[in-house]
């Protein structure tokens, strides 16, 4: 037998932008309730900011996208790529299992519904999406991750980047080939290492964090984090979810709005209780 499980209370809000300069958003962010329900996309070009409020038992999937624009198609790979990995891990979810195992084939799929669509012509060839997704259940927090957008967490003030982003600039400072700051104006900062869609198969990284009360997360493009400071970031997660997407977009359009910029900010009123684990012999009949 399980411990009951207290349900999650959860604000969250979305805001993606076209920028300055481009002429299509190429981003995408969505949300579904792994109780059901169906599952919501921005469409094309949103603009308006979007919020709510969740109560739920088993939990909620955030996802933020962004397409590549060198190759063609990226506005129908990102949206492509949130609306098959929401939709997959909803399935999977509620069903029971390991979220970790569940979160490889959410991006699987997705993986697969872009390379299908390249092939039949319904976008670009070559086209291909950044995914980050968020899974928080009762106690938990998991993470899957491919490409450059960014995950956050602020708690008790304190900001953390729980992704890595998967490009040519982070590999050479991981080998110490260049700075941190000869990283900045790198002409390979936006080349992947990393894509859905750019191979048949995709290596996605998994994260799985503890969930507390307060606990603010932030999933964003590049166009957004490239343009804002970390103690921006932390400062605006201190404020509600909507405020906090408004003011970091604001931001990233005040200097420059040279890339579509999306943030989707995520605010834990009550983290519940995750289950415990089954012990010895009740293990084999859980």
């Amino acid at each position: 037998m399980q411990t009951a499980i207290t349900a999650l209370a959860v604000e969250y809000a979305g805001l993606t932008v076209i920028g300055h300069v481009r002429e299509h958003n190429e981003d995408r962010f969505g949300w579904v309730a792994i109780d059901g329900g169906a599952a919501y996309v921005t469409p094309a070009e949103e603009h308006a900011l979007t919020q709510a409020v969740a109560t739920s038992d088993l939990g909620l999937v955030f996802a933020v996208a962004d397409g590549l624009g060198g190759y063609g198609g990226g506005e129908i790979a990102s949206g492509m790529a949130v609306e098959a990995s929401l939709s997959q891990a909803q399935r999977n979810l509620a069903g029971g299992g390991r979220i970790p195992g569940i979160l490889r084939d959410a991006f699987n799929r997705a993986n697969q519904a872009i390379l299908d669509a390249a092939i039949t012509g319904k976008g670009g060839r070559k086209m291909q999406s950044t995914l980050s997704t968020l899974v928080i259940t009762p106690g938990e927090a998991h993470l899957g991750h491919v490409g450059d957008s960014r995950v956050y967490r602020r708690r008790e003030g304190d900001l953390e980047l729980l992704t890595t982003d998967h490009s040519q600039v982070m590999e050479l400072l991981r080998l110490h080939i260049i700075t941190p700051e000869q990283a900045i104006e790198h002409p390979a900062r936006y080349a992947l290492t990393r894509s859905v869609g750019g191979d048949i198969t995709v290596r996605t990284e998994i994260r799985n964090e503890r969930l507390e009360a307060d606990d603010a997360f932030l999933l964003c493009s590049d166009g957004l984090w490239s343009n804002v400071t970390s103690s921006e970031i932390a400062e605006a997660l201190g404020r509600s979810p909507a405020e906090a997407c408004r003011r970091l977009v604001d931001l990233a359009l005040e200097r420059g709005g040279d890339d579509n910029a999306t943030a989707m900010a995520i605010r834990v009123r009550e983290a519940g209780q995750r289950p415990e684990a089954p012990q010895g012999w009740r293990r084999l009949f859980s």
